[in-house]
């Protein structure tokens, strides 16, 4: 090595250790942290991240090796000196990794709904969460706690028509939801594939988009060729109105809306997905719900 070489490398190596001492001193500072051992803390119940990439910890575990745990994992008391984690999932688990005994924490007393409502929203920001974790937290936080998608969207400063795009996820096949938790499925694909009835015809436009690797522009207009019956397709060519109404309906109830015309009458298919979707669509027609 030159000398210009060493003496930048030396450079470098103080650099370095200057930040982590800042980094270790801003923690120490913290308002709230404490320092906790590592297995004082259980993980948490409620976590909405299933799998952890591997590549992505083993660059976390590098980086808490040179700089220390930067910021404080968030936990709870669940007993006499034991915790569950809350937030950071990801740095509990590197630190174990790599040896060591405590970690900087921050000490909430929260409750079932305040650990899933903390935990979704640091995950979410930190983009960590693929669209199906997401989906199972925002139903389980319909189910168990009785919120509305209105207020789900509040929250993690969303639409609410993007609540319900995510929640129809859930609803596709096994294989489809296999392949956008492992990433050979985007997201836009998946949310085009859940807007297809029935699940065959969902199945049959999945295989074609990963046989001819199809954009989800060239998914969408694949999809919109499948209409459910050439009748139905005559009596839109006969009524153009019908598309008109079904757009006016769809954007007052806000959900997917189907209108099949007879000769005489018709049927309007009102789509929901949840029974808290069921309410707010019934509410929505000035329907009193039971």
């Amino acid at each position: 090595m030159t000398a210009r070489g060493t003496k930048d490398a030396h450079m470098e190596r103080r650099l370095g250790k200057g930040l982590a001492q800042i980094v270790e001193s801003s923690v120490r500072t913290h308002p709230n942290v404490v320092s906790i051992r590592v297995d004082q803390i259980k993980p948490c119940r409620y976590q909405p991240r299933q799998a952890i990439d591997e590549g992505s910890l083993e660059e976390l575990k590098a980086s808490i090796k040179h700089l220390g745990v930067i910021q404080p994992v968030i936990v709870r008391p669940i007993a006499h000196g034991i915790y569950e984690l809350v937030a950071g999932e990801r740095r509990w688990r590197a630190a174990q990794a790599i040896g060591l005994q405590e970690v900087p924490a921050i000490v909430k007393a929260l409750n079932d709904q305040e650990t899933i409502e903390v935990s979704l929203i640091e995950n979410l920001h930190r983009e960590d969460l693929n669209p199906l974790e997401e989906a199972r937290t925002f139903q389980r936080l319909i189910e168990e706690f009785g919120y509305t998608q209105e207020r789900l969207a509040e929250m993690i400063g969303q639409e609410r028509s993007t609540i319900a795009n995510t929640l129809r996820l859930l609803r596709l096949p096994h294989d489809i939801q296999q392949a956008l938790t492992q990433g050979k499925l985007s997201e836009g694909h998946a949310k085009v594939l859940a807007g297809v009835e029935p699940p065959a015809k969902q199945t049959e436009l999945f295989k074609r988009t990963l046989a001819k690797s199809l954009t989800v522009r060239q998914l969408e207009e694949l999809a919109g060729q499948w209409q459910p019956s050439p009748s139905r397709k005559r009596r839109r060519a006969l009524d153009p109105q019908v598309n008109a109404v079904e757009n006016q309906l769809r954007q007052l109830l806000g959900t997917k809306v189907s209108l099949a015309t007879r000769r005489r009458g018709g049927r309007i298919v009102i789509d929901y997905f949840s029974s808290e979707d069921l309410t707010r669509i019934l509410r929505a027609l000035g329907v009193a719900a039971s």
